[in-house]
Parts: structure tokens; C-alpha cells; sequence
């Protein structure tokens, strides 16, 4: 079975990942001095609450709308799927804006920043209108690697022409929306130019069924997302020293540039199990990166404080302790990535995963509001909490998909009998 489109297409989502590891890591740093840990914590808890409310927004449809691709046979049935999705998008930006006002007003921080938060949302939306699925149905990744390369490039150009100090903050959220409308129209364009695909819209009825068939994929995204915003959440209301919420969120700013390796894999196996459904590869895989994603982990531990010194400089040397109290979150979150939907969501057990992720999820807001209603909330509380979830996570799904290779080769076992 030739496996040549994933390797292709994990070629550029690598390239499309340097480029968001490289670009960010130039801004950071001069974010964090420019605007001072008050106004960064700001600027990294209200960016925690738009990471729920952009998954909520993306409602699954860059993993159900792959399938859709997958299945579509003529070009207008692909334009069809393009235009019910971004019907239910636009719906759903109404509908989460609503909340996320609501929801809103009861945190200190984002009340106190209404209008960097509205901002906030306004460029949550702009990325949620992309059709990232149609690239990823195609097995097509390049166009989103440009994409960002141009609109993000922009972005950061005009960061260090704008934002010179802690009075310059809404120009982060703006140039977020610039960004945004960039990438949209190069979306649009090359999916027209490549493929020959516009948008066309449909019924209502086609977009909420839609809404319908991604619900267990947002059910899934939302759980995960859990998994380390409503931590940042949480630490907002317990913890009030936004020094702290900053070490937290730069500390978590470092676990995502790592987890940003992973993308690559994650979404080009994706789509790949969905047409091939090549167990056997996608386990070779697995055994072939244990030995890179130990090593990593190791030298990502034992250089914590000199990258939280360069993420962050003098002011957030206290953030090593936390980077130190996270760092096990490094190799399990990769197996946990790779064994959900590259794996048991392209093979159909999506009910299986968005059930197990939404009861892990819950375990742990459960030991979130413990802690904090005991009296011991605290970072290094909250990082150990989240390694414990993570290593349950991962090994229930380990064990989902070593019940799924079991099932198959019964499945095999009778048919050759």
C-alpha cells in the first residue's frame, strides 16, 4: 500500500510547523518584555478562554469535514460540504460569542479587558471560517503551509512596529483579526485555483445536520481542550497574582511548542487512516518513534530554566519550577494525540473516544475544584494534576486501540476460516 501522500503531506505540515514554532518564539520574547508580566498574564488568560472558544467554534468540522471530503465523489459535493459548514460556523460564532460574553462577565480579568477580549473573539472567528478540511480531505497540506507562512509573517511584522509597551495591548488582538483575513482569502483562493472548489451554500437543514454529525467530534475537542484551558481558567478565579497566571502560561507556552512537533504526524495520519485504514502502519509508526520521543523529553526537562530564560527572560525565572512540574506532560500528550484520532476516530470509534476523553476530562475538574476548595491550590498543584490526567489518558486510549487491533484480527481470523 503506497503510503507516499503522508510522507508528502507530514513534509509540510513539519514546514508549516517551524515556521509556527520560529515565528511565535520571535514574538514571545518581545511580547513578554514589552508588555510586562501584568499585561502578558492578561494577554495569556484571555488567549486561554478564546483556545475553548475558537474549539467550540471549530465545533469538529476540520476532522468530520475530512470525512466529508473523503466521501464527496463530484466537485459541487465538495462545494456543498464547504458551504453547510461554513453556514453552521457563522451560526455557531453567534452562539459562542453569546456565552463567551455571558460567561465573561463573571471573570475578574476578562471584564476588567471587555474590549481586548471582543477583539480576542473577532479573530477566533476569522480562523474558524478556513476550510482547513477541504486540504486535509485532498491530502493536500501545502497551501495551509503558505497560508500561514504570509498572513502570520504580517502579523509579527506589525507586532514589533506596534506594540512597544503594556498601552500598545489591543494591537495584539487587531493584528490577530489581520492575520485571520489574510488566511481566509488565501484559503478560498487556492482551494478555487488547485482543486477547481468554491463554496456553495445550502440549506439550513443541511448545516444543522451538520452541526449533528460533528457534535461527538466537538464533544471530544471540547474535553480535550479541557484538559489544560479550564486549568488556566481555574487558576485565574484561585489564584490572583498574575505574575503566577504568567509563569503558568509561559511554562505552557513551552509544552505547546513541543506538542507543535507532534502536529505533523497527528494530521497527516489522519486523513491518511481515513482513506487507507492501514493499522499496521500506523502502529509501525508508533514503535518507531518511542526512542525520539524519550530523548526529546529528557533533554526538554533538563533545559527547562535555561528555556523559560529565553522565552521569558530574568522576570519569569520562576516559571522553571513549574516547566520542571509539567514536563511529563511531553511524551504522554504525544500518544495520547496519536492513539485518538489518527488512530480510533479514522477507524469509527468516535463514540469511544469522545466518551472516555469528556469522563477523564471530568475527573479532572473534579480534582481541579478539589484541590482548590482544600486550601491547596497552587501551579505545582495544578501541573501535577495535569500529568496524572494526561498518563490516564493516554493509557486508556492505548488500551482502546489494543482492544481495536484485537477485534480486527478476530474479524481476520474468522473470514480466513
Amino acid at each position: 500500500m503506497s503510503h507516499k501522500s503522508f510522507y508528502l503531506n507530514t513534509l509540510w505540515q513539519y514546514g508549516l510547523q517551524i515556521v509556527k514554532y520560529i515565528l511565535p518564539l520571535l514574538v514571545m520574547p518581545y511580547l513578554t518584555r514589552a508588555l510586562g508580566p501584568d499585561s502578558y498574564g492578561v494577554y495569556a488568560y484571555i488567549l486561554s478562554f478564546m483556545t475553548f472558544a475558537q474549539t467550540f467554534v471549530d465545533f469538529g468540522f476540520n476532522l468530520s469535514g475530512t470525512n466529508q471530503i473523503v466521501a464527496a465523489r463530484t466537485i459541487r459535493e465538495q462545494e456543498e460540504v464547504v458551504g453547510a459548514i461554513s453556514q453552521a460556523r457563522l451560526f455557531l460564532c453567534l452562539i459562542t460569542g453569546a456565552a463567551c460574553a455571558a460567561i465573561g462577565f463573571f471573570m475578574p480579568i476578562v471584564r476588567a479587558n471587555a474590549m481586548y477580549a471582543l477583539i480576542s473573539y473577532v479573530a477566533v472567528c476569522t480562523r474558524s471560517l478556513a476550510p482547513d478540511f477541504l486540504f486535509q480531505g485532498r491530502e493536500q497540506m501545502g497551501p495551509l503551509t503558505t497560508r500561514y507562512l504570509v498572513s502570520k509573517s504580517v502579523s509579527v511584522l506589525l507586532t514589533f512596529l506596534l506594540v512597544r509597551s503594556s498601552a500598545d495591548l489591543l494591537w495584539v488582538p487587531i493584528l490577530d483579526v489581520v492575520a485571520g483575513l489574510i488566511a481566509l482569502g488565501w484559503s478560498f483562493v487556492a482551494a478555487k485555483r488547485r482543486f477547481g472548489v468554491g463554496i456553495h451554500f445550502t440549506s439550513a437543514s443541511r448545516a444543522i445536520s451538520e452541526l449533528v454529525r460533528s457534535g461527538y467530534y466537538c464533544a471530544s475537542n471540547m474535553a480535550s481542550v479541557a484538559l489544560s484551558g479550564v486549568t488556566t481558567l481555574v487558576i485565574g478565579v484561585a489564584i490572583t497574582d498574575t505574575t503566577q497566571i504568567a509563569y503558568w502560561s509561559l511554562a505552557m507556552s513551552a509544552i505547546g511548542a513541543v506538542q507543535s512537533l507532534y502536529g505533523p504526524i497527528v494530521n497527516s495520519l489522519y486523513p491518511h487512516m481515513v482513506n487507507k485504514k492501514d493499522f499496521a502502519f500506523a502502529m509501525r509508526l508508533a514503535k518507531i518513534s518511542i526512542p525520539f520521543i524519550l530523548l526529546g523529553s529528557i533533554a526538554f526537562y533538563c533545559l527547562s530554566d535555561l528555556i523559560v530564560l529565553v522565552l521569558g527572560g530574568d522576570k519569569y525565572v520562576g516559571a522553571g519550577t513549574v516547566l520542571h512540574a509539567i514536563s511529563p506532560v511531553v511524551p504522554l500528550s504525544f500518544y495520547a494525540m496519536y492513539f485518538g484520532w489518527p488512530i480510533l476516530g479514522a477507524i469509527g470509534h468516535v463514540k469511544k473516544l469522545t466518551n472516555s476523553t469528556i469522563v477523564i476530562s471530568i475527573l479532572g475538574a473534579v480534582a481541579l475544584l478539589i484541590a482548590c476548595i482544600s486550601g491547596f491550590a497552587s501551579v505545582l498543584m495544578f501541573a501535577l494534576i495535569r500529568d496524572l490526567i494526561e498518563l490516564v489518558l493516554c493509557l486508556a486510549r492505548g488500551l482502546l486501540v489494543a482492544r481495536a487491533l484485537q477485534e480486527q484480527h478476530l474479524r481476520k481470523a474468522e473470514s480466513a476460516a
